[in-house]
C-alpha cells in the first residue's frame, strides 16, 4: 500500500539528474504534499530544495547519519513525560524495553530536570 502511494506520488526530475538528489527531492515532495501543498507547488519546491543542496554541498562526499541518538533521546523524553511514578511495567511493555531500562531512563530524566532547576538558581 505504502509503495503504491510512493509510486503514485513520483515527481518529475530532469533526465540524468543525480540519483541521490532526485531521491531526496522525491521524499521532500511527498512530505510537502502530505502537509497540504498542491502537487505542482510541491514539485517546484522539492526541485528548488534539491538544487540548493546540489549547489551548496554538491561535489563533497556526504554521510547522512541515521540519527539513532536523536531518535532515542526523543523516545526517552517521551517515556519520561509519560512516567507517573508507578507505570514502569506499562511503559516497558509499550516501548518493548525492560523495566530496568525504563527505570534508568526515568533516572536520567530526573537528573536532567534537577540540573536544570539548580542552574536556574544560580
Amino acid at each position: 500500500m505504502e509503495r503504491e502511494m510512493k509510486d503514485a506520488m513520483q515527481l518529475e526530475f530532469p533526465p540524468e539528474y543525480p540519483e541521490l538528489l532526485e531521491q531526496m527531492g522525491q521524499i521532500i515532495g511527498r512530505k510537502l504534499v502530505e502537509h497540504g501543498l498542491g502537487r505542482e507547488q510541491a514539485q517546484s519546491a522539492a526541485f528548488e530544495i534539491a538544487e540548493s543542496i546540489r549547489t551548496e554541498i554538491g561535489g563533497v562526499q556526504q554521510y547522512i547519519p541515521r540519527g539513532l541518538r536523536f531518535q532515542l533521546s526523543r523516545r526517552d523524553q517521551e517515556i519520561f513525560e509519560k512516567f507517573n511514578g508507578q507505570n514502569y511495567h506499562q511503559l516497558a511493555h509499550s516501548y518493548h524495553l525492560s523495566e530496568m531500562q525504563v527505570r534508568n531512563i526515568v533516572k536520567r530524566g530526573l537528573a536532567r530536570e534537577r540540573a536544570a532547576r539548580q542552574a536556574s538558581l544560580l
